[in-house]
């Protein structure tokens, strides 16, 4: 079977693509339904059933690696790749099906290779900088690594949560995408190096265990964690005894009133599902949170 455009991915994000992408499209790679309890995947969403909705084919695989897949994509023929919302990386053997090969993107908050590896979008807001470099760049057999067809430069201001980055993402990836869908048909991909004179860096992994507040962090680092791992990722926490509470959405409130009597950590005060906490440098409005059991005045959180 000839397959001229595929795309691969396990997330609300794919689904996105797919919808956008749908009379482009013509087979969607993704987990079966089985394999994605066996991953931590924030973002995911039932691809399969997006696909049968648009009559896109679909196939469905066990092995997130793809290394079980390889007598699927020998047997049968391919001309280009989309990646969006899968996060691994996919066997050379594979890529070299693909006669245009595979394509997808890695925000950066510089240029590659500064700033492959994981969840790099998250920990640009995590270490505060200030704008996102979204590479699309050809895939090859190591992380982030292959030649570049466009890069697109978004800000990251003070309101940002990974949310709207992930907003700002969509909105230059599918610009994108469909340039780079116009010059698969018309045959004139043009792929430039990674530049040489810039370090290469990597993010690590994140696990849910990372989101664990630090409350001797200043108020900035730690409202910058809270933003950066929030919905649809797994939260920043602290612990009130032995029960957690999810910070989903927090500001920085007043570093002038004196609130010298209360302790770090310690709840001012509660009201309208909101409490404002002391920090060390600051005070913390939470907006929106998650706990079994309820806050009350005097708490500490740790």
């Amino acid at each position: 079977m000839k397959y001229n455009i595929v795309l691969f991915g396990i997330k609300s994000t794919t689904n996105e693509i797919i919808s956008t992408f749908k009379n482009d499209i013509d087979l969607v790679v993704t987990l079966s339904d089985k394999s994605v309890e066996k991953y931590h995947i924030s973002g995911l969403d039932n691809v399969y059933d997006k696909a049968l909705e648009h009559d896109i084919e679909c196939h469905r695989t066990n092995d997130y690696s793809l290394k079980t897949d390889i007598d699927f994509f020998e047997n049968n023929s391919f001309d280009i790749g989309l990646v969006y919302g899968w996060q691994r990386i996919i066997p050379q053997n594979i890529l070299d099906k693909f006669k245009f090969g595979v394509y997808g993107f890695h925000g950066s908050p510089k240029f590659l290779p500064f700033g492959k590896g994981r969840s790099p979008m998250n920990w640009s807001l995590i270490k505060n900088y200030k704008e996102i470099n979204n590479h699309l760049f050809k895939y090859n057999s190591k992380a982030d690594d292959g030649e570049i067809y466009s890069i697109t430069k978004f800000e990251i201001n003070e309101y940002d949560t990974i949310d709207s980055l992930i907003i700002k993402s969509m909105i230059t990836s599918k610009r994108e995408f469909s340039k780079l869908i116009k010059d698969y048909r018309n045959n004139n991909i043009t792929l430039r190096e990674q530049p040489v004179d810039v370090e290469e860096t990597f993010f690590d992994k994140r696990t849910p265990e990372d989101g664990k507040i630090n409350l001797f962090d200043s108020t900035q680092d730690i409202y910058n964690l809270i933003r950066g791992v929030t919905k649809p990722f797994p939260g920043a926490f602290l612990f009130k005894n032995n029960s957690k509470v999810i910070l989903w959405e927090a500001v920085p409130f007043d570093s002038i009133l004196d609130f010298d009597g209360h302790k770090v950590g310690e709840i001012i005060k509660v009201m309208d599902n909101k409490f404002i906490m002391n920090l060390k440098d600051n005070t913390l409005l939470v907006k929106n949170y998650e706990c079994t059991g309820k806050l009350k005045e005097g708490d500490i959180l740790k």
